[in-house]
């Protein structure tokens, strides 16, 4: 979401002499807190609020649940308490004592929250532009995060990718004392897993009220959203639950010009003839070489995509000339909504301690699902059986080695895992796939850069709907044979022809046209660049594959891409 922050603490090991911290806060910001040994400054944008919980002072959304859970509205922990009673995208900052401060992120992950040591303190910041500003100290890059980052795709933990600066990662706490900083989970995703509904009905009545609480409080608080919208099921979740609550609502679709397979517009339109809402139909063309290498990448990590970012150019034009106070989508829904379910539904089921007719109602859903021949169906039996009397390991996050070379693809772990993925010894793996797609896409969220004048947030991972996802079991979403079953079910707002939809259009040839016009400017971007000299990327793997002559014939030319941002992102980081 939009608006910035920046928080000085200053805890040297005197504590006498801790003070309230002199520093001039940037221009367009405004004191927000001034304790002793604490600082705060934000930007006039960004809502401020007091809610009773801990006596927290929070930047950004905050708003109540209906009902506090159980198992928080007795907790002692001011942290817990504040979350459990509360949701949004937010960070919660308190002066627990003279010497001690509290900083509470919520778990949507949905407001950064950077920080780096700083003249014996701590800076907190929004965004790594504000953490220059008062710092100009050069923001090293860390080539041993980077090489984990390229080859664990979407994986990431604490460390960014610039050393010394590090996130508080969603749902955490972290405690500040002349003794040193330390972080602890203060909301955990295994809180839902390990208490999951008994029934299918409970699932959807669940997920259905995290719809309505979600929508229609965004709806309140941007009347005039501008909505993005493909025809998927995703999007048009969030488009629907949100033209009940307000008729302000406008539609914007993007399609790929003369690629039938990435032209959406039909059923977008469909959508909005639902919401009964304007839909503007925006070409989605890739860009010249020059023009895409020239982004602007304003986040710590190598994640941010190029000709992605052209679009979201075009959403900020689109938001600010329509005076809209918010851009939403359905980003984030495959992985709320459990897509990676099927492999792993009947080997959970049986450990559910199932009986054979439930066992074989699932076979016959995974069927359906997948097409798979029954031939498959027996492999994946046997092999369901097996993992069923074996421990339960360690998530390995899937590695991507293609292009890398030998030193970095020989990793088989990063060095640092994410905290949610540290499971209890009987969780359901379905339980441990489902929570680590939903920290891949934690890893996108922020589209535009901090200083932008429009609100962008993704509905689909905000707190109520992943909560209600987590506590539904892996084969539920699989129930009478159709993927993401209890969204769907749960979403009685979609029109009939996008509820039943089983495809969905791509841009992979526009991709591929791209690739194919540029790739050996490509090439020597990437063999002459800072991966190749830090020996992260292989530089024989890449003339080989740049030199193979079009059409391609595969998808590593995605991955190849991929490399070119991050080659970007490093050359913007060494300015």
């Amino acid at each position: 979401m939009g608006g910035r922050y920046i928080c000085f603490i200053d805890m040297p090991t005197d504590r006498e002499s801790v003070g309230t911290i002199p520093h001039k806060p940037p221009s367009g910001f405004r004191p927000i807190v001034e304790a002793r040994g604490l600082s705060v400054h934000a930007e006039g944008s960004i809502d401020i609020s007091r809610p009773a919980a801990g006596d927290y002072v929070v930047l950004g959304l905050c708003f109540p649940r209906e009902m506090a859970q159980a198992h928080e509205r007795k907790a002692k922990d001011p942290a817990k308490a504040l979350l459990g009673r509360h949701w949004g995208a937010f960070l919660a900052i308190r002066a627990t004592e003279p010497g001690q401060v509290s900083l509470v992120r919520d778990p949507s992950g949905q407001l950064p929250c950077y920080y780096r040591r700083y003249q014996g303190g701590w800076m907190v910041a929004s965004d790594i532009e504000l953490l220059r500003l008062y710092d100009r100290r050069p923001l090293d890059i860390d080539w041993t995060e980077v090489g984990d980052e390229l080859l664990f795709i979407n994986h990431f933990s604490s460390q960014t990718g610039l050393t010394g600066v590090y996130e508080l990662l969603a749902g955490e706490e972290m405690i500040v004392t002349a003794q040193g900083l330390v972080t602890k989970a203060a909301w955990s995703p295994w809180d839902h897993a390990m208490s999951p509904v008994e029934t299918v009905d409970e699932a959807v009545d669940r997920l259905e009220s995290a719809f309505t609480l979600v929508h229609r409080t965004l709806a309140a608080k941007y009347p005039r959203p501008l909505i993005t919208v493909s025809g998927g099921l995703d999007s048009s979740i969030v488009a629907t639950q949100i033209a009940q609550f307000t008729k302000d609502a406008r539609l914007l679709t993007f399609y790929t010009d003369g690629d039938p397979f990435g032209d959406e517009r039909a059923f977008a339109t469909i959508v909005a003839r639902a919401c009964n809402a304007s839909l503007t139909e925006i070409p989605y063309r890739a860009p010249d070489f020059q023009t895409s290498c020239r982004s602007d990448m304003f986040l710590p990590r190598p994640t941010y995509r190029t000709i992605a970012g052209l679009i979201n150019a075009r959403l900020l034009d689109q938001g600010y000339l329509g005076g809209h106070g918010a851009v939403l989508g359905g980003f984030g829904g495959d992985n709320s909504f459990c897509g990676m379910a099927p492999p792993y539904a009947l080997s959970d089921l049986l450990q559910g301690g199932t009986s054979i007719a439930g066992s074989w109602r699932m076979l016959g859903d995974l069927k359906r699902i997948t097409s798979a021949s029954y031939m498959d169906l027996a492999r994946y039996v046997a092999r369901t059986l097996r993992e069923r009397f074996q421990p339960a390991k360690t998530y390995a996050w899937p590695r991507e080695p293609i292009f890398l070379t030998a030193e970095v693809a020989e990793r088989t772990a990063p060095r640092k895992l994410h905290p949610w993925l540290d499971a209890p010894y009987d969780a359901l793996r379905g339980s441990t796939a489902h929570i680590a797609v939903i920290i891949r896409a934690h890893n996108y969220l922020e589209r535009f850069p901090r200083s932008a004048s429009t609100v962008g947030l993704s509905p689909l991972l905000m707190v109520p709907i992943v909560e209600a996802c987590l506590s539904t079991p892996s084969w539920m979403w699989c129930d009478g044979g159709i993927d993401r079953s209890i969204a769907r079910q749960a979403a009685s707002t979609l029109p009939r022809e996008i509820a039943e939809r089983r495809s969905k259009g791509s841009p992979l040839q526009m991709h591929a046209r791209y690739f194919e016009t540029y790739r050996h400017d490509l090439k020597a971007f990437l063999i002459e660049g800072m991966l190749v000299q830090n020996q992260i990327v292989d530089a024989n793997a890449v003339t080989r594959y740049c030199d193979r002559e079009p059409p391609v014939r595969d998808l590593d030319y995605l991955r190849l891409l991929e490399l070119v941002d991050a080659e970007i992102w490093c050359r913007y980081q060494r300015g």
